[in-house]
């Protein structure tokens, strides 16, 4: 059986990663369908890797994760969880001003373990008002508060 000598030849159809990465005068952003890898010897260990990327003037994010700005792809929920895995989300601007700030704004509240917003009930509400909220918010505990407001006096707490 005629075997045939490996070519090491670059591809002639194509650039490398050095002639994409390393030498672009353009300095241009690419997507997931722009760049086609193939698979093939490195001449470098995977510690030697570095990926920190510059989001801007005073943002490098050591882990380069950016969600795209698309209504149908990130908001509030999707920036916490690119945070809380070293992202970044971009909240998109396909709503109105207030929206967008009202994003931001869930973003900038959230602690990971904290509801920082609960659903309180008043020492007049029933049961059933109890059974309601904990099947609308999932939470197992619920704040009772003098009249039933967030930043009212806290008087009790229905738990599981």
């Amino acid at each position: 059986m005629d075997q045939h000598p490996i070519d090491d030849e670059p591809l002639r159809d194509g650039y490398s990663a050095a002639e994409v990465f390393e030498t672009s005068k353009t300095h241009s952003g690419f997507s997931y369908d722009d760049i086609i890898l193939l698979p093939g010897h490195i001449n470098f260990g995977v510690e030697e890797v570095r990926l920190p990327s510059r989001v801007s003037r005073n943002v490098v994010l050591q882990t380069p994760f950016v969600s795209s700005p698309m209504d149908t792809v990130t908001e509030a929920s999707m920036a916490i969880s690119m945070a809380l895995h070293g992202g970044l989300g971009v909240i998109h601007y396909n709503m109105s001003i207030e929206e967008q700030c009202t994003e931001v704004r869930k973003v900038k509240k959230f602690k990971n373990g904290f509801i920082t917003e609960p659903t309180v009930l008043a020492p007049e509400n029933v049961l059933a008002d109890v059974d309601i909220v904990k099947q609308q918010s999932g939470h197992s505990g619920i704040p009772i508060t003098l009249d039933g407001g967030l930043h009212s006096k806290l008087v009790g707490i229905i738990t599981k």
